[in-house]
This record gives C-alpha cells, structure tokens and sequence, in this order.
C-alpha cells in the first residue's frame, strides 16, 4: 500500500485521552526496516563486501563511483510523527490539514543518513551517520 507523503488522513476515537499515529511509511524506507543509526553502529564493519552491507541495510538511496573504482553508498530516511489530542471525548478526522477547533496537533520529524564507503575491491571502508530529530 502506497502512502502519499503530503496528504495523511488520521481517524481518532478518543476518550478523554489523546492518541498517538505511526510515521507514514514512503515508497523509499518500506523495505529499509533495519535502517537505525544502532544498526550501522554493531553491524557495518570495515571489511564487509556490499552484499552483507545490503544484507544488513537494504538498498541504498545513492551510489555514487570514485576515482580507481572506489564507491558510496548513502542512506538517507525521514519520518514523521503525529501526535493528536483533544480536550473532550469524539471522533475527528485530520485530512491534510488541521482543524483549529478540534485540538492539538503536534507534529515531529527524524532523519537518519548512513554513508558507506567502498574501495576498489567493493569492501567497506569507512561507515559514518548523521541522526537528527526536530
């Protein structure tokens, strides 16, 4: 099932509490479920060959060449999270945008970039990442 990444429909039975929505998956992070910067951090090592890196992580958004044959691979994910509330008990419906009467609407996003470098003969050599939540 495909998700369109600007338009989200939430329905919320609420009593008295608020409610919490999963991040919206992406065409691009469906099949990256290992993709955390916990993983890159105990699993990629130096050494590896890109087929137990793709093992580990999926396939990678970027492949770029080098100079002799050397290669990069980047990862890159964002999520959103949304998190809805309202003061009393009822049903609503968030599509797209939010109704300023029904409540609260508290909206976060993460991203996630893992940089994998490769030498001339295709084994790791360097893994780094760059996490940020706001």
């Amino acid at each position: 099932m495909k998700f369109n990444s600007t338009v989200f429909i939430l329905a919320c039975v609420q009593f008295g509490v608020g409610c919490t929505a999963p991040p919206l998956p992406s065409d691009s992070d469906t099949n990256k479920t290992n993709l955390t910067a916990g993983v890159a951090q105990r699993e990629i090592r130096k050494g590896m060959s890109g087929g137990e890196v793709a093992t580990v992580l999926g396939s990678p958004n970027i492949v770029t060449s080098g100079p002799e044959g050397t290669e990069v691979w980047i990862y890159d994910q964002m999520s959103t999270r949304v998190e809805a509330s309202s003061a009393g008990t009822g049903v609503w419906f968030i599509i797209g945008v939010t109704n300023q009467n029904t409540g609260a609407v508290k909206t976060s996003q993460s991203t996630l970039t893992i940089v994998v470098k490769f030498d001339a003969a295709k084994k790791v050599t360097d893994v780094a990442y760059h996490q940020s939540k706001f």
